[in-house]
């Protein structure tokens, strides 16, 4: 009976099977048998153990895990409690299932893209813990529905110097290798460093690019601004003291122990104080701001002797350093609201830009009579700066990107900021952009079609000679520029939402507003996906390929954007 109930756990339970010791005696069995808890569950199917092995890859894409994750013991007995009959990959099975995952995902997007009407790309250079540089590429675009799409297509290894020429040879592959048309390409979105911003202008030389558009990032070049301004006397002197200051802090666990207990007798905020770093936007703000929030139990720990050293006490702030910081952030706060605008991610936001600039030069940056002298000279560089780096008040506003996607947003259709004779070249420069697009798809559409007899263009061309000046007159009064500029229906849910609602209504500006709100305000998408691809470049990866990284770094970024249903 024993030997018979053996064969059956060896035959349809073989994870309670145990023959280490090869002998089929019922003696040599009973005590194996009485010691296992017999799961009378049927055993895996291989449809089972597929779906596991998958979630298993995309948990490792999703969460950014090292793929030696499955050697691990701990992963093995968490599966072996909720699945005794499944038995854990291999790394390659694993890396295996993330590539068919990478093509599978990757064709979506591909065809995502061949449909859209046009795309614009973010990029940017970072650097691996293993202080290996990689470039990564976002595209973004507008579906026929109207709804932002943002989608990483590539994230290669620069094994060259960051020189302009490597750069541009490895964009112009990438949109070779995903057959992105020139004529779909809008812009690319970049930070102000020398080499991306003459990469660009080499791109705008190259027929594969089209009409390509460089556009500077509006954080980074808002944040050299901001950076013009902290450098002036004695601005620079008052966040050189207050980092020192944080710094201590930071480096000293009694100091920061007493803070703490200071927080609670002040009844102030347990919050910790805020380093800055240079390569965040907004950190000289945040330090000031917290600092000044945290005024009086820093003030407290520096004058406790139990506590600080005679030298340590020289680091708290003068009165006047004090009210300087105050000025700072006052300041600067309108600033980080406008930053965080231009960052966004699910919204149009290069059309905004412009159109804010000026709001927040003639409603916060005017200089007033009894403002102090660190708010006088924050303010008026901080304007200056503006209208040098975004060319505000020089020739050619008018033509800018920015200025042809505010015409294209309800909310700022009426420049106010620029003169009668300007507009009016705004207003021409969208609309003549809506009369190529449309005589560009007429003429591809032609091109698929059988032409047929002559008959239709030379009627076309007699009614263009026969044309008088009344139809001339009575078509630009019904053109669709002239109507839109007259249309008040209220823009309640942001830009795209307008033109899902309205598309029928100008079939040709539509087409132009899917070109200029594809393309971001800052190159904040590409920057978002340094802290995941260094979180899977990093120490305990570091034996990952870069082709490896790529497809961890395109799934971890892509996979819910693709595979979830909007709403």
């Amino acid at each position: 009976m024993t030997t018979n109930m053996a064969y059956h756990l060896k035959r349809l339970h073989p994870q309670f099977h145990d023959d280490s010791s090869g002998s089929t005696s019922a003696s040599a069995a009973a005590p194996r048998l009485t010691q296992k808890k017999i799961d009378l569950r049927p055993p895996l199917s291989e449809k089972r153990k597929k779906e596991i092995t998958e979630k298993i890859a995309e948990f490792v894409a999703l969460d950014m895990r090292p793929v030696r994750i499955v050697e691990g013991e701990g992963l093995k007995e968490l599966l072996r409690t909720l699945e005794p009959g499944y038995t854990v990959p291999t790394r390659a099975t694993v890396m295996d299932v993330v590539h068919t995952k990478y093509l599978s995902i990757r064709s979506d997007i591909y065809m995502a893209i061949q449909d859209c009407e046009a795309v614009s790309f973010t990029t940017d250079i970072w650097t691996s813990l293993q202080m290996e540089a990689y470039l990564t590429v976002t595209s973004h675009f507008i579906t026929g529905d109207w709804r932002l799409e943002s989608f990483v297509l590539e994230t290669k290894k620069m094994e060259d110097s960051h020189t302009a020429d490597h750069i541009a040879r490895e964009l112009t592959e990438i949109i070779c290798e995903w057959d992105i048309p020139s004529s779909k390409i809008v812009s690319v979105v970049h930070d102000n460093a020398a080499n991306m911003v003459a990469c660009t202008n080499q791109l705008v030389q190259q027929p594969r690019w089209g009409k390509m558009k460089g556009v500077r990032c509006a954080g980074h070049t808002l944040q050299l601004c901001i950076n013009s301004a902290l450098k002036q006397d004695p601005i620079c002197r008052t966040v050189a003291a207050a980092r020192r200051l944080v710094s201590h802090f930071k480096k000293s666990a009694k100091a920061t122990t007493a803070l703490q207990e200071q927080q609670k007798q002040q009844n102030v905020p347990l919050h910790k104080l805020v380093q800055d770093v240079v390569t965040h936007w907004n950190s000289v703000y945040l330090m000031l701001d917290r600092l000044i929030e945290q005024k009086g139990p820093v003030s407290a720990v520096l004058t406790d002797e139990s506590v600080s050293k005679r030298s340590d006490r020289d680091l708290e702030l003068s009165t006047s350093q004090w009210r300087t910081a105050e000025d700072i952030v006052a300041v600067l706060k309108p600033m980080i609201t406008l930053t965080e605008l231009l960052s966004q991610e699910n919204n149009a936001s290069l059309s905004a830009t412009v159109p804010m600039l000026m709001n927040i030069k003639k409603r916060h940056l005017v200089v007033h009579e009894d403002d102090s002298r660190t708010t006088k000279i924050i303010k008026t560089t901080l304007s200056d700066e503006m209208d040098r780096r975004w060319e505000l008040k020089g020739p050619g506003l008018e033509i800018s990107v920015y200025i042809s996607a505010a015409v294209l947003d309800p909310r700022f259709k009426k420049r106010s900021f620029l003169s009668d004779d300007q507009r009016d070249e705004a207003y021409s420069v969208v609309a003549e952009l809506a009369e190529s697009l449309t005589d560009r798809s007429c003429q591809e559409e032609s091109d698929t079609v059988d032409p047929g007899p002559t008959a239709p263009k030379q009627d076309a061309v007699m009614a263009m000679l026969l044309a008088s000046d009344e139809d001339e007159e009575e078509q630009d009064e019904t053109s669709e520029m002239k109507v839109y500029l007259k249309d008040f229906t209220k823009c309640n849910g942001g830009p795209l939402e307008w033109w899902k609602k309205n598309e029928d209504r100008y079939p040709k500006l539509s087409r132009v507003a899917k070109r200029f709100h594809s393309i971001p305000s800052t190159s904040t998408p590409s920057e978002r996906i340094f802290s995941k691809a260094g979180f899977i470049a990093n120490k305990s990866r570091s034996a990952l390929f870069p082709t490896n990284v790529n497809k961890l770094v395109f799934l971890a970024h892509n996979f819910r954007r693709i595979r979830q249903p909007q709403v």
